[in-house]
């Protein structure tokens, strides 16, 4: 009898074994898909995330989420079709793009800094352009040069409602030589009244873009803001590039 439930226990346990190994992959294959998957960047419920890989952060933006998005960041703009699912890379500037101004359809990326300080910047020195958002480029005539002179971290929309950057900061020392950068705020001005507007994120922002729905954008660093200090760390190479867009119109 004994040798019987044995023998029972052992055939049993050779049906079960390849069932019992089946089940485990299975749970290891939806555990591996699980974790692969990215969290949703869309977490806010009045603003859209996105974030560009290793674009450190974000200086200039044209165009439109739903059509085709251009954006500047660190060195290299960046266009997506998807809303920001994939980014393709559009133009290596070497360097920094205050501005990307838009003029019937034609963008053009501006180069230069003629007015570097915080309320007043302006950008100048448009060497390219281009009429797809990014996707094809051309050279402008040297006469065309310095056509446009626009100003950087400041939009007005169709009704006359401005936005515009303000920078936080505090000096470290007596002679303002050096200084601490605060997460920046971003006011709205409707005639006489200014006011904050509500973003809540900490970031050091960079420039503000409005589309034909007038939702606003913001070009923001991708930073890490320390809470205990109000300072941010920054700037490893494989850092994102931040963008956030208004999901209703004139926040």
């Amino acid at each position: 009898m004994a040798t019987n439930s044995f023998l029972f226990v052992q055939t049993l346990h050779y049906l079960l074994k390849p069932i019992f190994l089946y089940f485990c992959l299975a749970l290891g294959c939806l555990s591996c898909r699980h974790t692969s998957t990215p969290e949703p960047l869309d977490t806010d419920p009045n603003w859209i995330k996105l974030e560009i890989p290793r674009g450190i952060e974000a200086n200039a933006i044209a165009g439109d989420l739903d059509k085709t998005l251009l954006v500047a960041t660190k060195s290299m703009a960046y266009y997506t079709t998807d809303q920001g699912k994939t980014w393709h890379e559009s133009k290596d500037f070497q360097g920094t793009v205050p501005s990307l101004y838009t003029h019937q359809d034609t963008v053009y990326p501006l180069l230069s800094l003629v007015e570097p300080k915080w309320p007043d910047k302006m950008a100048s020195t448009a060497l390219y352009f281009t009429t797809d958002y990014g996707k094809s480029w051309n050279r402008l005539p040297w006469e065309q040069v310095d056509r446009f002179k626009v100003p950087v971290g400041k939009v007005i929309s169709t009704t006359g409602i401005m936005y515009q950057i303000q920078e936080n900061k505090t000096f470290a020392n007596a002679d303002g030589s050096s200084l601490f950068l605060h997460p920046s705020t971003i006011i709205k001005r409707m005639g006489t009244t200014a006011q904050p507007i509500n973003f809540p994120f900490k970031h050091i922002l960079y420039n503000l873009h409005l589309d034909s729905r007038n939702r606003l954008y913001v070009a923001a660093s991708g930073g890490t803001y320390r809470q205990e200090n109000n300072t941010f760390y920054c700037c490893e190479d494989d850092m994102p590039a931040i963008i956030y867009v208004s999901k209703k119109p004139l926040p």
